[in-house]
């Protein structure tokens, strides 16, 4: 009976032997295929890295910036960056930006026919590490590209056979110096006066003019007409009888003076035009084509903006008219002593108003004449 039971226990204890190393020699086989499968991955990715980025790509490696990190105890130890889509493609990005304003293919056209000297600005200053020039330099470099765009798109533009010569009133210093009121007159006046300001936000009306002359002449180019710009800028120094000089030899049809009034009594608003009267000393035979162009300008001016029209006024005492050989219009935009007007005439949408107005009066005005 005992040795029975001493030969079960000796079995059982046979049967957990074989049970446990049945077990452990499962675990041991399931630990060796994992490491033959991580084996196998490490050397596929070995082979990808080692593979031309084309490859990559097309394995799917997309936009992930890929490094592969050796240690330093292995021998030829390196980093290695792979170039991603994103970054191959970045400056094509930033040209399909620029699609879609409309504006690569002018730009790039261009750049192309050399490299304005602010390029060597933008990149000396960038070496620099002045950021703040480096900006200067870039927006000076856009604006002469943008200019030279707008000039070729002028060219584009045929010529209408008319042009215009438009007189921003006043200038950033005044000139109280005399000349006379015209051709072997004996009155004098201050060659230029100074100008008017705002009585809410003090603007001045040689900036208001400048502003909106700016408007004007680029409205008459997009139409085909050719422009003279009596002044460009604020630090000038120009006498009425030189101005209208000017004007005369530029070969102009007319030429439009823009200003605007000032009162005491700051509830007078509207616009109005000036010309000579039919027996000026000066130029008299200029008042039919200078009436009729000034009436034009302020019943269109008018029309355009709703202000309060004043109507066209006679004198014989300006300058500006006197010294013009040929057909002229003071105009008088608005009233900055008038504190809506004044903001009304600070308006951008209002200033374009001012501006069309303008345009299609000359239209019409030089319909007229060529009938």
């Amino acid at each position: 009976m005992r040795n029975r039971e001493t030969g079960k226990k000796l079995c059982g204890v046979l049967l957990i032997g074989l049970l446990l190393s049945g077990i452990l020699s499962g675990c041991a086989g399931t630990a060796k295929y994992q490491v033959m499968e991580l084996e196998q991955t490490t050397e596929a990715e070995m082979a990808a890295e080692a593979a031309e980025p084309s490859a990559i790509s097309a394995a799917g490696v997309g936009s992930v910036s890929v490094k592969t990190d050796l240690s330093a105890e292995t021998e030829g130890a390196a980093e290695t960056e792979v170039p991603t889509e994103t970054e191959e493609t970045e400056e094509a990005g930033a040209f399909d930006e620029a699609s879609e304003t409309g504006e690569q293919a002018e730009l790039q056209s261009l750049l192309e026919e050399g490299n304005p000297p602010e390029a060597g600005e933008i990149s000396q200053a960038a070496d620099n590490g002045d950021e703040e020039a480096a900006l200067s330099a870039d927006g000076e470099l856009m604006g002469n590209v943008r200019a030279r765009a707008a000039g070729i798109r002028e060219e584009e533009i045929p010529w209408n056979g008319y042009t215009v010569a438009i007189d921003a009133g006043h200038q950033a210093k005044a000139n109280s110096e005399k000349e006379p009121i015209g051709p072997d007159s004996k009155t004098m006046k201050a060659k230029m006066p100074e100008s008017s300001s705002g009585t809410v936000t003090g603007i001045k009306e040689y900036e208001l003019t400048l502003t909106v002359a700016q408007r004007l002449d680029r409205m008459l180019r997009e139409k085909g007409y050719h422009t003279v710009m009596i002044r460009t800028g604020h630090d000038v120094n120009l006498g009425n009888e030189e101005r209208a000089n000017i004007a005369n030899k530029s070969g102009a049809d007319v030429v439009v003076r823009l200003h605007a009034n000032s009162m005491e009594n700051s509830g007078i608003y509207g616009a109005l035009s000036i010309c000579m009267t039919d027996h000026n000393p000066y130029n008299a035979e200029l008042h039919s084509k200078s009436y009729s162009l000034s009436k034009k300008i302020i019943d269109s001016l008018c029309g355009a903006t709703g202000t309060k029209n004043r109507g066209v006024q006679e004198a014989d005492n300006y300058g500006e008219i006197n010294w013009s050989k040929i057909p002229v219009s003071v105009v008088e935009m608005g009233f900055l002593s008038n504190p809506d007007e004044e903001k009304w005439l600070q308006d951008e949408n209002y200033q374009e108003k001012l501006a069309s107005g303008i345009v299609s009066a000359l239209d019409s005005y030089f319909a007229e004449q060529s009938n």
